[in-house]
């Protein structure tokens, strides 16, 4: 009888012990009447509309909390994971968001993103128009036209990463036939035409770095060094030392001269680093320089402001001309968001008056505004063209 007892407990112990096991995690109660799994979800998608990667993560995990089988906040922090660069990770979280509901079209769209990231963007387009041919029926769905406009505009970005540049055109075309007033759709087709310049004629490697969404001081080294003849340009230019380099907005701004010996101290680029003999090169020459703690920083990102501090204190090596350092200092200023008492107005006038870099079709030149890897190709170009 104890025995017989004794097996019953333990049958009864595992049959409830794998019933907790498949019931999957447990779900928070909501605390108040917008603390729903749809409202964290659009909020979510706001911050990744603003590139907040943290809060819109974070909002994508309280969906998922209040509501572990909710389709959608999977697929939110699957495009999270893609704009990280983390592919097996969002490669699971659009698994689980179709396991959970194979008729949550949004998240076939981030399988095509992840497919485009991989660069197999025909299979990426498959997956783009089996998006915008099934929408329709999804009854997931509620946005169902925003859903087509995102497919068309993933769309477009493989056929452009793949060079098929009039069927990029013709997708990002077909977002405005849908809605005529999608501002997207329009600044998708202007940045293709400044792709396409950018990439004409280029190296594999650097049609690389026109895909980037943002450059880092190691690819404006390389660029630096591929693109500008330097030997030719500082063939009759005295040696000159590397000023050091302080970002706009410090106190400090182009500090006096540095020992060349600095050079061979950099702290955190090491002898594997991928541009290292192009950053080499760039601090040999005095064309960039190091931080005061002797780093150079090579992954950290170039906004606007610092493109145009770094070209002119370039322009200055290669004319041998101080001046131009100062060219502009009391001039009025021509960009809304840019102040003639700005330590970085000089610079962006030298630019910006020598048609190396463009203000904004606003009137504004948004100098804190990153540098895409399609501009700063054309940026460069036309620093060229000046010798």
């Amino acid at each position: 009888m104890k025995t017989t007892l004794l097996k019953s407990f333990v049958l009864v112990f595992a049959a409830a012990f794998f019933t907790l096991q498949c019931a999957g995690p447990k779900e928070r109660k909501a605390e108040s009447v917008l603390d729903t799994p749809e409202y964290h979800y659009t909020q979510g998608l706001k911050f990744l509309n603003s590139n907040d990667l943290t809060n819109a993560e974070r909002e994508f995990n309280l969906a998922k909390g209040l509501k572990d089988n909710f389709a959608p906040a999977y697929e939110g922090l699957a495009i999270v994971a893609l704009e990280n660069g983390k592919l097996k990770k969002a490669e699971k979280l659009i698994d689980e968001s179709l396991d959970r509901d194979s008729d949550w079209i949004p998240a076939v769209v981030a399988q095509g993103r992840l497919l485009m990231a991989r660069e197999k963007y025909e299979d990426a387009i498959d997956e783009f128009e089996d998006a915008i041919d099934d929408v329709q029926g999804a009854k997931s769905v509620k946005d169902k036209k925003g859903v087509k406009k995102d497919a068309y505009y993933w769309m477009g970005t493989s056929y452009k990463r793949w060079g098929k540049y009039i069927k990029a055109q013709t997708s990002f075309q077909r977002i405005l036939d849908i809605d005529n007033t999608d501002t997207r759709a329009g600044l998708a087709i202007k940045e293709l035409a400044e792709y396409q310049a950018a990439v004409a004629g280029q190296s594999p490697e650097l049609r690389k770095i026109a895909t980037q969404k943002e450059i880092t001081r190691s690819d404006v080294a390389v660029l630096f060094v591929t693109e500008l003849p330097l030997d030719k340009i500082f063939r009759k230019s005295p040696a000159k030392q590397a000023v050091k380099f302080s970002a706009p907005g410090s106190k400090t701004m182009g500090k006096k001269d540095i020992p060349s010996s600095v050079h061979g101290s950099v702290n955190d680029v090491p002898s594997t680093h991928w541009a290292k003999s192009y950053i080499d090169k760039a601090l040999q020459k005095g064309i960039m320089s190091v931080y005061p703690d002797a780093s150079f920083r090579p992954d950290q990102t170039v906004n606007r402001a610092e493109l145009a501090m770094l070209i002119q204190e370039f322009m200055v090596k290669a004319y041998d001309d101080r001046s131009i350092a100062s060219k502009h200092f009391g001039d009025a200023t021509p960009f809304a968001d840019v102040l003639n008492t700005s330590p970085v107005f000089n610079a962006i006038m030298v630019v910006s008056t020598r048609g190396i870099m463009t203000g904004m079709d606003d009137g504004t030149f948004k100098p804190l505004a990153v540098v895409s890897g399609a501009q700063s190709l054309n940026i460069i170009r036309n620093l060229k063209a000046k010798f």
